[in-house]
């Protein structure tokens, strides 16, 4: 499975620099192409987000870079990122490691649900057996809050747990 790489018409739409006769109705018809194409990624990146972050609680975001589509993986700075892209793109799921050093895993508007979750399920093999993370199954607090009132109700448990 491989990115989607944006065609090079994407850029002259963007900037309105493209010539064609008049009346011609191909760019708007292209830009509403490209931009029912850019829902398709974004949802197909936000189901990959989905099932990373519940299984090994990795973030990750939609990113176009290169003109490649891919998600960006939010990996521990201790990450082989050389060594994680590798073994994803070993899964034949397209993976890189971009400039800043981070794992990109591909994104293509024409997956099938089944290369979705193939695409998901390959990115979390990978980063579950070379990382050894995995999501707890409690929601973890976000807010300082949260974090008091979680801190709260885990000494309430303790101290119920104590008088049994």
């Amino acid at each position: 499975m491989e990115a989607w790489r944006i065609p090079s018409v994407w850029e002259k739409l963007q900037g309105n620099n493209y010539d064609v006769p008049e009346n011609s109705r191909v760019p708007q018809k292209q830009r509403d192409l490209l931009k029912s194409t850019m829902s398709v990624l974004e949802s197909i990146a936000a189901d990959m987000r989905g099932g990373l972050l519940e299984t090994v609680g990795v973030e990750s975001s939609f990113l176009i870079d290169d003109g490649r589509c891919s998600i960006i993986l939010d990996l521990p700075e201790t990450a082989d990122t050389e060594l994680i892209a590798r073994a994803i793109d070993a899964e034949n799921v397209e993976a890189w490691r971009n400039s800043q050093g981070k794992v990109c895993v591909a994104v293509n508007p024409w997956y099938s649900t089944k290369d979705v979750d193939q695409a998901v399920l390959c990115a979390i093999k990978v980063v579950h057996v070379l990382l050894g993370i995995h999501a707890t199954d409690e929601n973890r607090p976000k807010t300082f809050k949260q974090k008091i009132l979680k801190s709260l109700q885990e000494i309430l448990e303790i101290q119920k747990a104590s008088k049994k």
